[in-house]
């Protein structure tokens, strides 16, 4: 079984699935091999067609009950549709240990299941048993460079690339590491002598723009992703990049354009809506914004209410309400985003800030800068929503600092320096002493250099509230 876009694209199964089509469209059962079943399945995978891929499932049960293949199926159905836990058990159910094609599949549920070094360990093990220039061998690097050892690949290409200079799987492989590890001029240099010699290579001028982007070089990844639509107008995929490219060079009248066409045929898609509505915010279109981010946050409610899309959709609206003196209705707004917060890993989108709002990322849309924010190690929900509140405060909304600081504050297991921006808002809106005075104390009795940082003193680790308070004042 393949599942490479690469074998989608071949005369070989462009008949096979033609035979498959004409059966489906007649009404008849047609006879398949449990091989050719499995290679119409993964393509339905790819475009995510539950249904169609479901009906082939059937009818291989049907033509082969009892087929290790069937189980290989429904485990690449489910590691495809986000459901590892239930597809790992499934491998006690089939003899797998000398078929190192199924071994690869473990590996790829055990890296959605984040057991990183279990996976490496089968790609490992295979890559060991095959030739560098095996198709097998190109995949398990694959896996290890998804698993985040990317150093480790690199010195299996180069090692390659010795016996085989020319070799483009090797030097794919490679340009991947390098991008991996951020050696992006040695990266772009790889692509840039395989265009030479294939300059028809949609793969090729993707993965250029792609690296454009990430190192937020838009005008470049704007022409790179030109030439992949000028070899094929309907690729999706550069036509949206194309619009991030846009936004991010504030150019959102075209930004908008492109996204208003995704809406179009895609209505129930998250990110378009939301980058045009980021888009109209920016233009200064604040009403016609707060619409937008209503509609977005409507559609992402129904997908998972408890999402990053519905936080950054609420967060935004509230932020634009406050522009147009609706308090009332900004405050709900940024109460429920914070009290229907999502994971700590999916709130790692508010460490990247507003400007003034927050933007929505994808594993499309990421850069460098955002990924150096965030996957540096591990955050906790309440030091995530700490820096938020932090954030709303250099902003000047200290209402809905306040808000987050204490959510924050309710999980965290030293609140000193949350305690200490508390104490900073608290003396800044001129509130009640007392209160302010226990915030001081508290921060101070957790020895907070935050609190002198934010009042401007020298650190004094003896000083008491009461004095702390006489400078201050």
């Amino acid at each position: 079984m393949s599942n490479d876009k690469g074998f989608f694209d071949t005369a070989e199964f462009r008949a096979l699935l033609e035979k498959y089509e004409q059966m489906k469209e007649k009404g008849i059962c047609s006879y398949f091999e449990t091989h050719e079943l499995s290679d119409i399945h993964s393509y339905y995978l790819y475009k995510e067609d539950s249904h169609e891929a479901a009906n082939v499932f059937k009818l291989a049960k049907q033509l082969h009950h009892g087929s290790p293949d069937i189980t290989k199926m429904e485990i690449r159905a489910m590691l495809t549709f986000g459901h590892p836990e239930a597809a790992l058990p499934m491998f006690n159910n089939i003899e797998y240990e000398n078929d190192d094609d199924t071994q690869m599949l473990k590996a790829e549920v055990l890296l959605a299941l984040k057991q990183y070094k279990a996976s490496r360990n089968i790609a490992h093990t295979i890559l060991s048993r095959y030739a560098i220039t095996d198709d097998i061998s190109y995949d398990a690097m694959e896996i290890m460079l998804d698993c985040g050892y990317a150093q480790e690949v690199l010195e299996c290409a180069n090692e390659g690339l010795k016996h085989h200079p020319r070799n483009k799987n090797l030097l794919e492989v490679k340009a991947e590491s390098l991008i991996e590890l951020q050696r992006t001029d040695e990266a772009i240099s790889i692509y840039n002598s395989l265009l030479d010699e294939n300059p028809y290579t949609i793969f090729y001028w993707e993965q250029l723009g792609h690296i454009y982007y990430m190192i937020e070089r838009y005008g470049k990844a704007i022409d790179c992703f030109e030439y992949e639509l000028t070899i094929d107008a309907n690729i999706e995929y550069a036509q949206m990049m194309q619009g991030y490219c846009l936004y991010h060079l504030k150019c959102y009248d075209k930004a908008i354009e492109i996204f208003n066409r995704f809406i179009a045929k895609y209505p129930q898609s998250i990110m378009p809506r939301f980058y045009k509505a980021l888009s109209q915010a920016h233009r200064g279109n604040t009403e016609q914004a707060i619409q937008e981010f209503s509609d977005t946050f409507a559609i992402a409610y129904k997908q998972d209410y408890n999402s990053i899309e519905c936080m950054l959709c609420k967060i935004n609206e509230a932020i634009l309400l406050v522009k147009s003196n609706r308090q009332d209705e900004a405050r709900k707004c940024m109460t429920y985003a914070i009290l229907f917060h999502p994971s700590s890993d999916n709130m790692k989108q508010l460490l990247l800030g507003g400007n003034p709002y927050y933007e929505l990322r994808d594993k499309e849309n990421m850069t460098f800068r955002d990924i150096n924010a965030t996957e540096n190690r591990e955050w906790k929900g309440y030091e995530i929503l700490t820096t938020f509140g932090i954030g709303l405060m250099t902003a000047g909304l200290n209402e809905f600092a306040l808000l987050a600081f204490n959510f924050a504050k309710s999980t965290a297991p030293d609140s000193s320096d949350i305690d200490a921006n508390i104490a900073y808002i608290l003396h800044c809106e001129k509130e009640d002493k007392e209160k302010l005075e226990k915030y001081v104390e508290n921060a101070l009795e957790g020895k907070s250099n935050r609190l002198f940082e934010l009042f401007g003193i020298p650190y004094d680790g003896n000083i008491g509230a009461r004095e702390f308070l006489k400078k201050i004042n």
